[in-house]
């Protein structure tokens, strides 16, 4: 039983709890304070909805509602390593919003069994992707998503992502989108 502390959630879901819940409205503390587990659940269904609109965002080039899902001082980092060098790219929301417009083709990224964590008004999520640009498999790997919590809903402080091939990652257990085939 929660006394008059107040309290503080560091709850790793199980996943796929929740996975696809709309956002369920404004948390407050009081929420937080009566019920911690319920505050959780609802919290991680709000930072799944604005993780999974960023990457919906982003596959149809929408850059004005994409910018709308982050903070203004927003970073996006990848990490990829080809022949044993690492390459680390970061970029401003600026840049990256630049890079997501100049793409002409259709892109999509799929992510699965997100881990999410929430303390108060900070949220992480951890999971696998994979990613496909012009019908075609691109490259797959981990994001890593950093979430502060608003008066107008969670927004994303960071992504950080690694950029990899198989073996070194995985595809979606759905296998490819539809319309897609993927070389083994």
């Amino acid at each position: 039983m929660m006394s008059g502390m107040t309290a503080r959630v560091r709850v790793l879901c199980i996943t796929g709890l929740l996975g696809g819940l709309a956002p369920v409205g404004a948390l407050t503390a009081q929420d937080l304070r009566s019920d911690p587990e319920a505050y959780f659940l609802a919290a991680r269904a709000e930072v799944l909805v604005t993780i999974r609109a960023a990457l919906s965002t982003l596959g149809d080039r929408n850059v004005a509602a994409h910018r709308e899902l982050f903070l203004p001082a927003a970073t996006v980092i990848s990490v990829a390593e080809r022949d044993g060098e690492r390459t680390t790219l970061v970029r401003t929301l600026e840049e990256s919003i630049n890079s997501i417009a100049a793409v002409t083709v259709p892109m999509e990224e799929r992510i699965w069994d997100p881990e999410v964590r929430v303390d108060g008004g900070v949220a992480i999520a951890w999971a696998p992707y994979d990613f496909y640009i012009d019908d075609s498999f691109s490259h797959c790997g981990h994001d890593a998503f950093q979430l502060i919590r608003t008066d107008r809903g969670w927004k994303l402080a960071s992504i950080v992502y690694t950029v990899e091939q198989p073996p070194e990652c995985e595809l979606h257990p759905d296998g490819p989108p539809l319309g897609i085939s993927v070389a083994p």
